[in-house]
């Protein structure tokens, strides 16, 4: 089916598409498309609907709305189940028959009444691709987790499926082989027309594998759009927190005659941020882009435009990093930083320190969530957000 596909063709269309369950909203989404050669992540926190929507586009699950399939509408359990024989799905945990890995990755075809010698083949090629061929003959209690998901990966490309669900595939596998397995499905989905929808709830994945960005909260769509343009500007303050962003200032974005883009804040001094409209606005900065010093930096010889003198009010770890919580001039802000940097510096809890980071790091926020600009000031030095 992906072979009669180009990069960029419109290959699912969803509009009004909503799925109910006794009374209650699971997901609703206005209008989502997929195109033919874009991996399109559906991100979020656990419980905000990724999957039922998956689901939705998949015709596992019963929607209201309307569904287009290269052009045809899914009106029907007819057309539900046409869709689904154009396409393949892979989940979190592997779901193999008990036979050989060859049989197996045959299986989706012979289902879809391809004759065996090709299916042979297909199933071969598929193997190859994923780097498991030399285990065609093996039955799946033989396989390590990887191997296993491989094989299911493998099994859903040799049917040349028009869309590619991936259902959170790589959240029961260790590091390293989740990089092994990103850096070959990128290989493969880039010498390839298919449409691939990727759920996760891991924002390091979802920026390591996404074309395009539609992030979810409680069944509905916060935002979606390019990858790279989604993470650097959240919509929302959630949004942002779930990136990471966790020190929020308020203030007034004037944008200069000498070119600069200033943010004036609330209780007094000023920013350099990105490129925003003059007005009210909220920014987000994160603290793995703000840089601890003892004394203050030559501005001369840095590209740390902002910096702000404070005092340490708090220290703890997060993962192999530290978070350090700097007070500066009535403004919260965090930090991470490694635990050999910490003790170079000689920092502990109310001592001196000097905060500094780019002007490319301070992300406005977008319009809509302005209003949050009036809301006041949390113990924390961030935004009350109401």
């Amino acid at each position: 089916m992906s072979d009669g596909l180009r990069a960029g063709d419109p290959v699912l269309t969803a509009r009004s598409l909503s799925v109910r369950r006794g009374g209650r909203t699971l997901v609703a989404v206005d209008d989502l498309a997929l195109y033919g050669g874009e991996v399109h992540v559906l991100l979020g926190p656990n419980g905000a609907g990724k999957s039922t929507l998956l689901h939705a586009l998949n015709g596992l699950e019963q929607a209201d709305g309307e569904l287009v399939f290269t052009g045809r509408p899914v009106r029907s359990r007819r057309g539900r189940l046409a869709l689904r024989r154009a396409t393949a799905a892979v989940f979190q945990h592997p779901h193999l028959l008990n036979t050989t890995v060859q049989a197996n990755v045959e299986s989706g075809l012979r289902l879809r009444g391809v004759d065996r010698a090709e299916a042979r083949r297909r199933a071969g090629e598929a193997l190859g691709l994923l780097g498991v061929a030399h285990l065609a003959d093996r039955r799946p209690v033989k396989l390590s987790g990887g191997e296993a998901q491989r094989v299911s990966i493998a099994r859903a490309l040799a049917v040349g499926p028009a869309v590619l669900f991936l259902d959170e595939p790589l959240a029961s596998l260790d590091p390293p082989t989740r990089r092994a397995l990103v850096d070959d499905l990128l290989r493969i989905f880039e010498r390839s027309a298919m449409a691939v929808i990727w759920v996760t709830h891991d924002r390091d994945e979802a920026l390591a594998v996404g074309d395009v960005i539609t992030y979810l909260e409680e069944g509905g769509v916060v935002q979606t759009g390019p990858a790279l343009e989604v993470f650097a500007r959240p919509a929302t303050a959630s949004f942002a927190e779930f990136l990471g962003l966790e020190t929020f200032l308020t203030g007034r974005v004037v944008n200069g005659a000498d070119g600069a883009t200033r943010l004036l804040l609330e209780g007094g001094g000023e920013l350099f941020c990105a490129d925003a409209l003059d007005g009210p606005a909220v920014v987000a900065v994160a603290p793995e882009d703000v840089v601890l010093f003892t004394t203050r930096p030559d501005e001369h010889a840095t590209s740390l435009r902002n910096v702000l003198e404070g005092t340490v009010k708090a220290v703890g770890p997060s993962g192999r990093l530290l978070r350090v919580d700097v007070e500066a001039g009535g403004h919260a802000l965090g930090a991470l930083i490694t635990r050999a940097a910490f003790e170079d510096l000689g920092l502990a809890v109310d001592s001196p320190v000097v905060a500094a980071f780019k002007a490319s790091a301070v992300h406005p926020l977008s319009r809509q969530e302005r209003r949050v600009a009036e809301a006041g000031w949390s113990e924390r030095g961030g935004v009350s957000w109401r």
